[in-house]
């Protein structure tokens, strides 16, 4: 292997360790001040992704290794960034293609192809993003002299990645108003560091064994890879004696003492809440009783639920050149995909609204292009209707769409569950696919999608003033109000959007949500409407109640 090939190695090497480095950082630079901020996660699953397709393996040129990372990174997908992130690697694999020294022509071409990939892959592009990044950085690299050495080469390229992702509040207003940086363009930054660390300083950056703390919202968390023992899950209502005053350390150290993994902690005033994997739980239980009386519990075995999803994977794993692929009859003409947020929706979206599978992605839903190919596969049909029930899948589903040779992918642009859920009631298996891909996509304009979530910190978005802990209302993706409770939202906000045209009310009810919460807002609606509601236990995390106003 020749000195530049293992050069380029070692860049992306340095590149996805950096970006790991600081995913939790990215994940706070979050504009709405809500707390499921995914940037960082899914740029870092999708560059892991992809070096983990190439890191065994041996290639001939330097286009051979870049495609192969490329296609990793894409078909690893998650997230609106995570899709544009591969888009821009994919750019640089075709600038790269005929390259065998790297020289400054060749990153010109990479940068440009870059930015024109990255843009063609976004259907409305924004500019304070990190299309902004790639762009500005490849207009900076392609005035550079093509006599310039690399290290220079490097600095150059960093020095306007850096001013670029600076400047991007100056563009984008959401940004100025809660005085962050674009999270996508500050991964892309980190993961451009990383490659100059190896030019310039001949240094591969290493991936830290612990990552920041969250302390936006007193998180800590350990990545550690064992999966194994008992996933306990508790919520204490602390003690007087304790609010305010105990420490997220204290309970970390403790638990890590235990020999605990996946160790993470929340504190929220009169709230602890912890998520541990430990072999002995009732050590665990017995620990936390000493805080104050637990509100919910619970515990699973994961090492059950490891075997069982070994002997269900083993006859279906998904591979590039599975002969499964090649022996799927197209046996179904038509069927549905959704991408949910909890186990209790996967079965709702299954059971009550007929589709044929949900992909439970958890509070982030941000399922990979290979987890909608495997989705693809199992339902095996000609015709596959995607609802992915979120603005953040719906690029990783369209990559999908693309990839895909099959079967027919429409992917209808569903952006909440409860449009997701008004869209999946309008299937008509007898009807034609062009009629159900039609109404489908029409039955989105009829709901109202009414959110409600705890804000994680102080910001100012659309107007609107908000303060840490208190409860916002989010209408159609827009913060519209905040409230010091959730009964006031109810009776200033929700009630704005019900009307006399309002047929029925579906509710949604989060894992964490209160019974006097539910019995409050049955009362607002019983006293104030003549409306059908219907109550629904959504087991999601992060937002109390997702609400749909048909």
């Amino acid at each position: 292997m020749n000195n530049n090939m293992n050069r380029i190695i070692n860049m992306l090497i340095s590149g996805v360790n950096n970006l790991y480095n600081n995913y939790p950082h990215i994940d706070k630079l979050n504009v709405f001040p809500v707390p499921d901020g995914d940037t960082g996660t899914n740029m870092n699953l999708t560059a892991t992704n992809g070096y983990n397709d190439v890191k065994d393996l041996e290639f001939n040129s330097i286009g051979e290794l870049m495609n192969a990372f490329a296609r990793g990174l894409i078909m690893g997908a998650r997230g609106n960034s995570g899709v544009i992130f591969s888009q821009i690697m994919k750019g640089f694999a075709k600038g790269l293609v005929d390259s065998t020294d790297l020289t400054v022509q060749d990153w010109k071409k990479a940068f440009t192809f870059a930015t024109e990939i990255a843009y063609k892959a976004v259907m409305k592009p924004v500019e304070g993003t990190i299309l902004t990044v790639i762009r500005e950085t490849g207009e900076a690299v392609n005035l550079l002299d093509d006599a310039i050495d690399e290290k220079e080469l490097w600095n150059q390229i960093v020095k306007a990645a850096n001013i670029s992702l600076d400047n991007t509040p100056n563009l984008l207003q959401a940004l100025k108003d809660v005085g962050v940086v674009d999270s996508g363009g500050y991964g892309l930054v980190k993961f451009l560091e990383g490659m100059h660390s190896v030019v310039v300083n001949d240094k591969i950056i290493d991936r830290l064994e612990k990552l920041e703390s969250n302390d936006g919202s007193n998180l800590n968390m350990d990545i550690l890879e064992e999966e194994f023992g008992y996933c306990t899950e508790a919520i204490v209502m602390l003690n007087h004696e304790f609010i305010n005053k105990i420490e997220v350390s204290i309970i970390r150290d403790q638990l890590t003492i235990y020999g605990n993994t996946s160790i993470v902690i929340v504190i929220d005033e009169d709230i602890l809440k912890v998520h541990t994997h430990a072999l002995t739980p009732g050590q665990v239980i017995t620990f936390l009783q000493q805080y104050g009386n637990f509100r919910s519990l619970k515990i699973e075995n994961m090492n059950l639920q490891a075997e069982r999803q070994v002997a269900d994977a083993k006859p279906s794993e998904w591979k590039e050149t599975s002969t499964i692929t090649n022996e799927r009859k197209l046996k179904n003409n038509m069927a549905i995909i959704a991408v949910v947020a909890s186990q209790e929706l996967k079965q709702y979206f299954e059971t009550e609204l007929g589709v044929d599978l949900a992909i439970n992605s958890g509070a982030k839903m941000n399922p990979s292009t290979n987890e909608f190919l495997k989705a693809i596969e199992e339902v095996d049909a000609k015709n596959v209707f995607i609802m992915p029930n979120n603005s953040n899948v719906l690029l990783t589903a369209k990559q999908a769409e693309k990839v895909e040779e099959k079967s027919k992918i429409y992917v209808i642009p569903t952006k909440t569950i409860q449009q997701g859920m008004v869209s999946a009631l309008n299937f008509d298996p007898s009807a034609s696919v062009f009629k159900n891909h039609t109404g489908l996509s029409r039955a989105i304009k009829n709901v109202v999608s009414f959110t409600i979530t705890q804000a994680v910190k102080d910001a100012t978005v659309d107007g609107i003033k908000i303060k840490k802990n208190q409860q916002m209302a989010i209408a159609d993706g827009k913060i519209v109000a905040t409230e010091s409770t959730l009964k006031l939202i109810f009776e200033k906000s929700l009630s704005k959007y019900i009307t006399h045209k309002t047929e029925i009310i579906t509710v949604f009810v989060g894992q964490d949500t209160d019974a006097k919460n539910i019995s409050d807002l049955r009362k607002f609606l019983d006293e104030n409407f003549d409306v059908e509601y219907e109550i629904i236990d959504g087991g999601q995390k992060v937002y109390s109640f997702l609400i749909s106003i048909e």
